[in-house]
């Protein structure tokens, strides 16, 4: 049997605020491939764990996110776009695929950023669409509420195309959803999430002291009940309470083009659009990477675009050009 074993010696900057911390040395090998084992940050690839319905041509997995019992969704943009396409897929927690959600109408444009809310009790699916759209589903797959245009004040006026939708989070206690404008304007959106109207609330990150440059993805933090903006070009994390106050900044090694983020327990995943998907433990210093591109990238997993933990710590990641899915299984750490 041959065996190859990659080694790469990480010396990192911990990440935190934006004053900085020492530096953390990673001694370890990372990644490990041996045989058909890959190992990459304390994660062990599961080759077999996802089987996409052969009618899905995916070309961009572009939203994750789960639910209680472990159910994982993917909202996915096709390659062809039909009157049999679909947008949002629900898999269970084997990886099994278990239906579609919602018809082609929401396959129409961009689908891209998905979270999942439970509001008195009920599941809902809030999907961004790149192309002006922001939609509320049920698990039937019914459209509770979209909204097609941009807010009526500038930078829209001029331009509303300048609204682009790339993600949305929500704090369960509160009537806010939080669009990233993450491809148009560079701003957040806040709308109230039982109608979509919009509540009169833009934030730009002036309070960090320079502007948001593709605020790319948001997310509620368990941890902490504030919301995290993923400001992708400007390589951060800025955390903001759910009124829309600057909290910190989150910066440093193991945080590069950051698509979005996750939380599990103590740990905030971070996905970097450049081939990493980092997390981070007590307060926000690097544990470990999983480097996907080294490992996976000739199989097409080349740049995560999103992942979320499992309730057992496992972690699921989707790529952006080409779309793939993968699995990774929770080592001792």
């Amino acid at each position: 049997k041959q065996t190859l074993v990659v080694l790469t010696a990480l010396t990192v900057s911990a990440p935190g605020l934006s004053h900085g911390h020492g530096k953390q040395k990673l001694e370890k090998p990372n990644p490990v491939v041996e045989g058909q084992v890959i190992i990459s940050g304390g994660y062990e690839y599961q080759a077999s764990y996802f089987q996409l319905p052969k009618e899905v041509d995916l070309k961009h997995a572009h939203g994750l996110t789960r639910d209680k019992e472990d159910n994982i969704y993917l909202a996915y943009e096709s390659n062809k776009v039909n009157e049999s396409t679909h947008a949002i897929a629900m898999f269970n927690k084997d990886g099994k695929f278990v239906r579609y959600i919602g018809d082609s109408k929401i396959a129409w444009g961009a689908p891209h950023g998905l979270d999942l809310v439970y509001e008195n009790g009920e599941k809902f699916l809030y999907l961004s669409n790149n192309w002006l759209t922001v939609r509320k589903i049920n698990m039937q797959g019914e459209v509770v509420w979209q909204s097609e245009e941009s807010p009526e004040v500038e930078p829209y006026l001029a331009d509303r195309k300048k609204y682009r939708p790339t993600d949305t989070a929500t704090n369960p206690e509160s009537k806010q959803l939080y669009v990233a404008d993450g491809y148009g304007s560079s701003k957040i959106v806040e709308r109230d999430k039982n109608s979509g109207e919009y509540l009169n609330k833009l934030w730009d990150g002036t309070a960090t002291g320079s502007h948001f440059k593709t605020p790319h993805g948001v997310t509620y933090d368990s941890r902490s009940g504030n919301i995290l903006v993923s400001d992708r070009e400007n390589k951060r994390i800025v955390e903001f309470d759910k009124d829309g106050n600057f909290v910190k900044t989150i910066s440093g090694e193991g945080i590069s083009r950051v698509c979005n983020t996750d939380t599990w327990k103590d740990k905030l995943l971070v996905t970097n659009l450049d081939g990493t998907v980092a997390y981070l433990g007590k307060n926000n210093k690097l544990n470990d990477i999983i480097e996907l591109n080294k490992v996976l990238g000739e199989k097409g997993h080349k740049h995560p675009h999103d992942a979320i933990y499992m309730s057992n710590g496992d972690i699921v990641i989707g790529t952006w050009n080409p779309g793939r899915l993968s699995y990774w299984k929770r080592k001792a750490h």
